[in-house]
């Protein structure tokens, strides 16, 4: 008996939860199918997630979803199928009290294929080549090329790269990717009793990143025969000694080129380990097989807990032009105090802010170590510490309350905006300061078609007028999505003037999508956005070139 009224406790303690409160808005839901944008197909077990309220779920066997039990607001909902398998697409839904939208459709883009073999310059096919596909992309301020996705060719030297964005243009290469390195490599001395060495090779057949032809297929295409020719050069070595603290040290080494590189990406990039060993403890290396080219030494000692993170960090650009490199001296360092502080842009609000400010520091080309402590958070105005590696960090802001904006990021006084904090490269007091001010304003949009209909799912697209490059309007671009009303509001903005325009296609950060706005420009709307004031625009689908 005990047991029973228990539970008849537990079951109106979970009915009196799930009672909304007094006065509460009614709950409403998101729901829709996703399909297959090319044939129709409805799409099982495709990820449904978005903000806020964390929603979550994914649809069934007839490619339905549904998100039920969402209080009113603004929705920002991502269809997601996997990566290789159907693509994905993004939507914003604004949705009502006790309103429940059931046609919020997704129409997926399947990505292509892309195989063929690598073979000698004799024709003959190459075994445990890995193929990269290679991402181009506009980034603080610079154009990276970024590894996006890998596949390893067989015992007959056939390789299958899945994943390709539809009408994204990417770089193929092929390289020889050793796992493991011995510290001392027992290849001869002697140049001429060497074996040639095995060059990192793009598509069509060329050494260099920059003579590369870029591929771009349709949606679903799989395109077949791509085939890459290794090419074969003279092989060299380095050698040198590791150090920690100014004495030879045991430590991990890594070697790799300067280009393409590992990291995140606005296309998907991932984060790969090049090949490397472990110096002996007289911290003496010699790596051999190297074709001429430019590349990345990194040293490095981890932790026993992880949650310490490295002690030692280092990294060394060797170039190897028509011989050996002897006697470098890599160095790992320790990590290095940053001090760092928040403060307004001007006069401070009467009331002071209680929320406070969230920051992630993240590493440019690598993952982050365990124990790196990239996260830190501080009062509005307040202060801050970090202790970094001597390595280059993407910083971004989290959390700033509606109406305050980033206005700049300083490193030893020095504006780094929209550039990468490059840590140890300043000098005296190097200290990382983030200035927050308080007069935003806004830019709320309306997109309709020539009968008058809303628009939804346009892309509206906000640029500073004082863009003066490719570079930098790809740096300061501010993207969004109309709901289903055809209405966009963006976040706070610096006040300014701003060009404006929407597309019926995204735009992403690769050279060929940034220079078909950056050519779209003269067609943008002007707005003048004033201090604490939302400037109101109505725009027309503006076809990029």
């Amino acid at each position: 008996m005990r047991n029973i009224i228990v539970i008849l406790m537990l079951s109106a303690g979970a009915a009196l939860a799930q009672t909304p409160a007094p006065n509460s808005p009614a709950l409403g839901s998101i729901g829709g199918v996703v399909r297959d944008a090319g044939t129709g197909t409805p799409m099982a077990e495709v990820d449904i997630f978005g903000s806020p309220g964390q929603v979550k779920t994914a649809t069934d066997p007839q490619g339905r979803y549904a998100a039920r039990g969402l209080n009113p607001g603004r929705y920002t909902l991502h269809a997601y199928a996997g990566r290789g398998r159907g693509g994905r697409a993004s939507k914003v839904v604004d949705l009502g009290a006790g309103q429940d939208l059931e046609s919020v459709d997704f129409y997926l883009r399947a990505p292509g294929e892309i195989s063929g073999k690598v073979l000698d310059q004799n024709k003959e096919p190459l075994v445990g080549i890995t193929v990269f596909l290679v991402a181009r992309e506009y980034s603080l301020g610079m154009l990276r090329y970024v590894y996006a996705q890998s596949a390893t060719t067989d015992d007959r030297g056939e390789y299958r790269l899945q994943g390709a964005d539809p009408g994204r243009a990417y770089l193929l290469m092929a390289e020889k990717r050793a796992r493991g390195l011995d510290a001392i490599s027992d290849v001869p001395l002697d140049l001429k009793s060497r074996k040639p060495a095995l060059v990192a090779t793009y598509y069509p057949d060329t050494p260099f990143l920059y003579g590369a032809q870029a591929v771009a297929l349709r949606a679903a295409e799989r395109r077949e025969a791509v085939d890459i020719h290794m090419i074969r050069a003279p092989a060299f070595c380095i050698d040198g000694v590791l150090e920690a603290s100014g004495a030879p040290a045991p430590l991990r080494f890594f070697i790799g080129a300067q280009q393409p590189t590992s990291g995140n990406s606005g296309d998907g990039g991932f984060f790969g380990i090049p090949a490397g060993g472990q110096a002996g403890k007289d911290g003496k290396f010699r790596i051999c097989d190297l074709s001429p080219g430019e590349y990345q030494m990194t040293a490095m000692q981890f932790q026993p807990d992880p949650r310490s993170g490295p002690p030692f960090f280092g990294v060394m650009p060797v170039a190897i032009t028509d011989g050996d490199v002897h006697k470098l001296r890599v160095a790992g360092r320790p990590q290095v105090p940053v001090s760092g502080e928040v403060v307004w842009a001007a006069t401070p609000p009467d009331t002071p802010v209680s929320s406070k400010l969230s920051m992630w520091l993240q590493p440019l080309t690598r993952a982050q170590f365990g124990g790196e402590q990239l996260s830190p958070q501080s009062s509005i105005p307040g202060e801050f510490s970090l202790s970094l590696l001597m390595d280059e960090y993407v910083v971004r802001i989290y959390g700033l309350p509606a109406g305050l904006y980033l206005k700049d990021v300083t490193y030893a006084g020095v504006s780094i905006a929209h550039e990468p904090l490059r840590v140890g490269s300043a000098v005296g007091n190097a200290s990382l300061r983030l200035v927050v001010a308080r007069d935003a304003g806004s830019i709320g949009a309306k997109v309709a078609d020539k009968d008058g209909h809303p628009v939804g799912d346009a892309n509206i697209l906000v640029m500073p007028a004082e863009s003066n490059s490719e570079a930098s309007l790809a740096a300061t671009l501010i993207s969004g999505q109309t709901d289903q009303n055809g209405a966009y509001i963006s976040g706070s903005l610096a006040p300014g003037k701003y060009l404006v325009l929407a597309s019926g296609a995204p735009v992403d950060l690769s050279p060929e999508s940034i220079g078909n706005l950056w050519r779209a420009r003269p067609r943008a709307q002007a707005v003048e956005v004033q201090p604490n004031q939302a400037a109101q625009v109505t725009l027309d689908l503006t076809t990029l070139p």
